[in-house]
């Protein structure tokens, strides 16, 4: 059976400290996520950075309110950012398609089956479907919590077996800073007590969104690893917990 496996990537992993997009993280996300299909899986990217690579190229910051501003940055940089990622998966020889979505996607049936029937069809295609919010037209009411919540929707649309998160942490860390590397039924209240509130910069959620997110996942039966992105592990070495990451074993489903 071919395993459909979901990665997610957050703005602080694909970004330098100047909020630039880092072409050298970002090729070699590429190429892992390259070397996972030349080994038979399928797999979605869902990528977090338009804001940040429109506001590396905006030399003034833009009229109107926050929302517009968020609006037109996210709409420069996204073209910046698929730019990017086709160049560095056409050097593999792969074609990449883009999907954006908000949460009206999902709770309308209609939009809901017309975005899992291309999907579907990209993957039969060998093309490697790249996800992001649409922050062009999202509105307060319709904005995710953070990129971790879409990747999760897209999990459960596409029956997915495993869920990749990558931050720029290897994984969630103990009191000693040492990388909790199983999250299961028995000890997931205990390792979210480690989760504080804090944000990063460059996002919404926090390791607390991704607990949230990789909780449930797991409670449904799949496989959710958070991990380091900026560093080189090989996702097949993370799926096979190899790597510092944090597992968050799949429970049996429930009938």
């Amino acid at each position: 059976m071919v395993k459909r496996v979901i990665v997610k990537v957050g703005t602080g992993v694909i970004t330098n400290a100047e909020g630039e997009v880092d072409e050298k993280i970002l090729g070699r996300i590429v190429e892992q996520i390259v070397r996972l299909r030349e080994s038979g899986a399928q797999v979605v990217l869902v990528t977090s950075g338009a804001v940040g690579a429109g506001k590396s190229i905006l030399s003034k910051r833009p009229t109107g309110t926050p929302v517009v501003q968020k609006q037109l940055y996210a709409a420069i940089g996204q073209v910046k950012l698929m730019g990017l990622y086709a160049d560095f998966f056409g050097r593999h020889g792969y074609l990449c398609a883009q999907v954006l979505a908000t949460k009206e996607d999902f709770r309308d049936d209609m939009h809901f089956s017309n975005m899992q029937n291309c999907f579907n069809a990209l993957l039969l295609d060998g093309v490697v479907p790249i996800v992001n919010e649409n922050d062009v037209v999202a509105t307060e009411e319709l904005m995710f919590t953070d990129n971790d919540e879409l990747a999760a929707l897209i999990v459960t649309q596409l029956n997915a077996h495993a869920l990749v998160i990558f931050t720029s942490t290897d994984g969630i860390l103990d009191e000693q800073g040492e990388t909790v590397r199983e999250v299961n039924g028995q000890n997931a209240p205990i390792v979210e007590k480690l989760i504080t509130g804090e944000v990063s910069g460059s996002g919404r959620g926090g390791m607390r969104t991704k607990f949230d997110v990789a909780h449930s996942l797991a409670q449904k039966g799949v496989e959710v690893f958070i991990a380091n992105g900026k560093k080189s592990y090989p996702l097949e070495d993370i799926l096979a917990s190899k790597a510092p990451a944090t597992h968050f074993v799949a429970q049996k489903k429930t009938p």
